[in-house]
């Protein structure tokens, strides 16, 4: 199969190359480096578009797979090969092993182009060879035996870190343990959160779908609303005059765990880019003072902008590293909320980089600064108020067990369950002990952790 000599390389397999050379080499966030290049080739088809969003995507979710694939036909071993290179390899491989619309040929030639439009001609007829071997051998590729390496079987399979692989193993059966894998591994879908100030959900479905889109309301978290199907969303009518925003249906669940009501005064302990803030101002009816809090004041600004387009006026802002302590005046709040920095692995299907970035090492370094943050923002709730801390990942050192530690040494809070009182649908994402557990297989929300903690009445500050 040899390459078709002056193929002209599709716009798309040129923006994904991009895309993963920033994520990979400078540490750019997928979703907001694919936006941008995207927005940089305005005239580019929807099509094109498309492709270019799968390629980069599934390149970054299946890296490992695509990796033990190429090593089989590979003349060098795959860390000996230049990353460039190895970027268009495994762009390659995943057009040829795990798409079905695009022609052998097409993803063999495309790839040679590539290289040789970027390294020359050895490095072409380098890759020419590698692909051609993959195309033509991809079905008697000899995958590992998962009855031998349970571990590493799936772990290549389905392209996690060993170390993942075996935690969903210890902490579920197999069966859930691919689940999550598959779930994790598929798109995420676009939920939106209708600003209720202005417009019901109900309404607001009808709104978009009469534009078009299939929107659904969701039968859990109140206000979220699922779009299926939707492209670019920004220039609609309803997200101009600020009838919604973009908010995945846990991070609204995290909201209602809250529980604000009108006239009380909250903080927002990590407020940017604004979307919580937003959703607990809308539960609030804009009625009472929200101070939004974040160590970025680029981000605060984002929110400024979120905010003024929704036409909420409850909310302070303020930039500021709360893990270095409160301020004068950050004190007697009726609840706080902590939506703490993490590892983010729970929104793998929005940032498949996160497998790879991540490491066990890191997760007790990370909960440091969370229990900083907990030790401090925990200071500004008043005797009675809630604290809600919420995590978007599935790691045990950032949620539960941070949770169970902190509030050993802690003993003037401890959890709530929200079902001591009236239920509410959303309730039914909650553990046996009262804490929100979303998982991607299950509820097709990102993988949040969230506690509400309540601090007992007449108990001396420390």
């Amino acid at each position: 199969m040899q390459a078709r000599k002056g193929t002209k390389i599709a716009a798309a397999r040129r923006i994904a190359l991009e895309v993963l050379r920033r994520v990979e080499a400078e540490g750019a966030f997928t979703q907001l480096s694919l936006n941008h290049s995207l927005r940089r080739h305005g005239k580019l088809s929807r099509q094109d578009r498309a492709l270019a969003t799968e390629l980069v995507y599934g390149t970054l979710r299946y890296r490992r797979r695509l990796d033990f694939g190429l090593a089989a036909y590979s003349s060098r071993p795959l860390e000996k090969i230049e990353p460039l290179l190895l970027r268009v390899l495994r762009l390659s491989a995943y057009q040829l092993l795990l798409l079905d619309k695009i022609p052998p040929w097409a993803a063999v030639d495309q790839g040679t182009e590539l290289a040789g439009s970027i390294r020359g001609r050895r490095a072409a007829g380098f890759v020419n060879g590698v692909l051609r071997a993959l195309a033509a051998n991809r079905e008697q590729i000899e995958w590992p035996d998962i009855e031998a390496n349970p571990v590493r079987a799936l772990g290549i399979i389905h392209s996690f870190p060993d170390w993942m692989v075996q935690r969903w193993l210890v902490d579920h059966d197999r069966e859930r343990a691919v689940a999550i894998m598959e779930a994790c591994n598929r798109p995420a879908p676009l939920w939106i959160r209708a600003n209720t100030l202005r417009i019901t959900p109900d309404g607001l479905c009808g709104l978009l779908s009469a534009s078009g889109y299939e929107a659904t309301e969701d039968n859990l978290v109140p206000g979220a609303v699922k779009l299926s199907g939707a492209g670019d969303i920004s220039s609609l009518a309803a997200h101009e005059t600020g009838l919604f925003h973009v908010q995945d249906a846990a991070a609204q669940a995290v909201c209602h765990l809250l529980d604000p009501r009108p006239g009380q005064r909250i903080l927002d302990a990590c407020g940017a880019p604004g979307g919580k803030t937003a959703t607990v101002a809308e539960l609030l009816k804009d009625n009472g003072k929200i101070l939004s809090v974040d160590i970025n004041p680029a981000r605060v600004s984002l929110a400024k902008k979120l905010l003024q387009r929704l036409g909420i006026g409850s909310v302070e802002r303020l930039a500021h590293d709360l893990s270095e302590g409160l301020i004068q005046g950050m004190s007697d709040f009726d609840r706080v909320l902590l939506d703490a920095p993490c590892s983010s692995l729970g929104v793998m299907r929005r940032h498949p980089e996160s497998k790879w970035k991540i490491f066990p090492a890191d997760l007790p370094l990370i909960s440091e600064t969370q229990k900083r943050l907990l030790d401090n923002v925990s200071q500004a709730v008043k005797p009675g108020g809630y604290l809600v801390y919420s995590v978007c990942t599935f790691s045990r050192e950032e949620g539960a067990e941070l949770i169970d530690e902190w509030l050993k040494l802690h003993p003037e809070f401890s959890i709530m369950d929200p079902r001591q009182g009236k239920r509410a649908p959303w309730h039914k994402l909650l553990d046996n002990q009262g804490r929100l557990a979303t998982w991607p297989d299950l509820h097709d929300m990102d993988a949040f952790f969230a506690v509400r903690l309540v601090r007992a009445r007449g108990h001396a500050k420390s």
